[in-house]
C-alpha cells in the first residue's frame, strides 16, 4: 500500500511539474517576446525560469521513484528554493506592487496576459505541489530556511548595485535608489528579505507538520 501511494504521488508530481514547466516557460517567453530581453532583469521572470528548471530536474526525481531507484535529495531542496521564490513573487505583487493601482492593477497583475501564469498559476501550483508531493518525499532540514534566502539576496545585491552604478534602472520602483531616501531603500530590502524568511519558514514548518502527522 505504501509503495502504491508513493507511485501515485510521483505520477501527480510528474503532472504538476509538467504543467508548471509549460506555464513558466510560456509566460516568460511571451514577456520577453513582447517587451524584450530587459524582462530577464525582473525577479518574476527569473523565478519562473528557476521553478521551470527545478521542475525539469524533479521530473527525473519522480521517474526514479517510479522505477524504485536511488533519489537525489538535492533536487528537492532546489525545488524548495524555487517554490520560495515563486511565493515571494506572489506576496510582493499582492502586498507591495498591486496595491498602488487598486483593483484594476490587481486584476491586471494576477489575471491578464502572461502575468496570470507568472504571478498566479505557477506560484499556486508550486506551493500545492510542495505540500501534496514534495513534503512526503523529502525530509526538509531547518537549516534550509536560511539557504532559501540565497536567490533573493543575490537578486537584491546585484540589482541594487547595478542601480547605484546607473547601469540598470529598476526594474521595480523600490530599486530606484536615486528617487528615494537611503532609509526607504533599506526598509524595502529588510521588508522583502523578511517576507522571504517568513515564507521559507512557513513552507518548512508546514512540510514538517505534514510529515509528522502522516508518519513519514
Amino acid at each position: 500500500m505504501k509503495l502504491e501511494a508513493q507511485k501515485k504521488r510521483s505520477i501527480l508530481g510528474i503532472i504538476i511539474d509538467t504543467v508548471i514547466i509549460i506555464f513558466g516557460i510560456w509566460g516568460s517567453y511571451v514577456e520577453i517576446y513582447e517587451n524584450g530581453m530587459v524582462m530577464l532583469s525582473y525577479y518574476t521572470v527569473e523565478s519562473n525560469l528557476f521553478i521551470s528548471l527545478a521542475c525539469m530536474l524533479d521530473l527525473v526525481y519522480q521517474i526514479s521513484v517510479l522505477k524504485q531507484k536511488e533519489r537525489s535529495p538535492w533536487i528537492k531542496d532546489m525545488k524548495y528554493l524555487a517554490t520560495c521564490c515563486m511565493t515571494i513573487t506572489f506576496m510582493v505583487v499582492l502586498f507591495i506592487l498591486a496595491p498602488a493601482g487598486g483593483i484594476p492593477e490587481y486584476i491586471r497583475m494576477f489575471f491578464e496576459g502572461p502575468l496570470k501564469y507568472q504571478h498566479t498559476l505557477c506560484p499556486i501550483l508550486a506551493v500545492f505541489s510542495f505540500f501534496v508531493v514534495d513534503a512526503y518525499q523529502n525530509d526538509l532540514k531547518k537549516n534550509k530556511i536560511l539557504l532559501s534566502l540565497t536567490p533573493t539576496v543575490l537578486y537584491a545585491v546585484i540589482s541594487t548595485s547595478l542601480n547605484i552604478a546607473k547601469i540598470m534602472y529598476g526594474p521595480y520602483a523600490f530599486l530606484h535608489v536615486y528617487e528615494q531616501s537611503i532609509g526607504m531603500s533599506v526598509f524595502y530590502v529588510v521588508l522583502i528579505l523578511g517576507i522571504a524568511y517568513a515564507i521559507g519558514f512557513f513552507l518548512w514548518k508546514i512540510s514538517s507538520l505534514i510529515r509528522k502527522q502522516n508518519g513519514v
